[in-house]
């Protein structure tokens, strides 16, 4: 199962590239290792969920399955993941931990005010045919389409993030394409007459391959924050889902923690 477009691949361990982008060199088994981990922890396989296959896995990340073992086995062993005897590998974590819970309002506030602060660069809108996780989580028939738009977040200079929004097409008819280089989607969705009921949103690490190299100007395999948040109306639809790369060495997610009977 090749989830391409949802999750980072690891590069070849070759200096030069088509793209000039320059890789960093770490042992193969490694670079398969951090990437499954990062699946685990920011959500794109949960609780539950198998992994693809041995080959599977050695086409997608050019390694052998020698390389591709060492690094289930060793994730097997700290409890990321289990293997089953003729069945698969999957992912092993407690169904029992529990989301921590944000105020959405707050998260909405933030989200406006990082659009605010920054400009946006190499804004691109399209239908696609989006990916098995894509319409997973956007609970969509085979087949469909949605509307897939793409920019990078820059601050003083510095190009920052790389946001990619995914919207049913139908929730997409609502939304002007001028205001999508201009607003959040969480304001567009407002605007459209989407009432906003949740949201599940995932931070973990990733590194950068060649698109969120090349779009933020750093190095490929170089750390990334990955934040990814699917958006549910108050029916329960999921109405958006959004992948956010963002640079570890020039963007922190800050928050500030509060006992419960702490005033403002």
């Amino acid at each position: 199962m090749n989830r391409k477009g949802t999750v980072s691949r690891v590069p070849r361990e070759s200096s030069a590239n088509p793209n000039g982008v320059r890789s960093i060199r770490s042992p193969r088994y490694h670079q398969v290792y951090v990437t499954l981990r990062t699946w685990v922890r920011d959500g794109t396989y949960r609780a539950g969920d198998q992994i693809p296959t041995e080959p599977e896995l050695c086409r997608m990340f050019d390694v052998s399955r020698i390389t591709v073992r060492k690094a289930i086995e060793e994730l097997a062993r700290e409890g990321w993941l289990l293997r089953q005897q003729g069945k698969g590998t999957f992912v092993q974590l407690s169904s029992a931990r529990a989301a921590a819970s944000m105020d959405l309002n707050e998260v909405r506030n933030q989200v406006a005010g990082f659009a605010a602060a920054t400009e946006v660069l190499d804004f691109t809108c399209s239908e696609i045919e989006p990916d098995e996780e894509t319409r997973a989580a956007l609970q969509l028939p085979a087949g469909s389409f949605v509307q897939r738009s793409s920019h990078v977040r820059q601050f003083r200079g510095v190009r920052l993030g790389l946001i990619t929004t995914f919207v049913p097409l139908d929730v997409a008819a609502r939304i002007g394409s001028k205001e999508l280089a201009q607003l959040s989607m969480f304001e567009l969705l407002s605007q459209a007459g989407v009432e906003v009921g949740e949201a599940d949103q995932f931070i973990g690490a990733t590194l950068a391959d060649v698109e969120p190299a090349g779009a933020l100007g750093v190095v490929l395999g170089a750390p990334l924050l990955r934040l990814t948040r699917i958006v549910f109306d108050t029916a329960g639809r999921p109405v958006e889902r959004v992948i956010a790369l963002y640079r570890a060495d020039a963007y922190q997610y800050h928050m500030r923690l509060k006992r419960p009977d702490a005033t403002a």
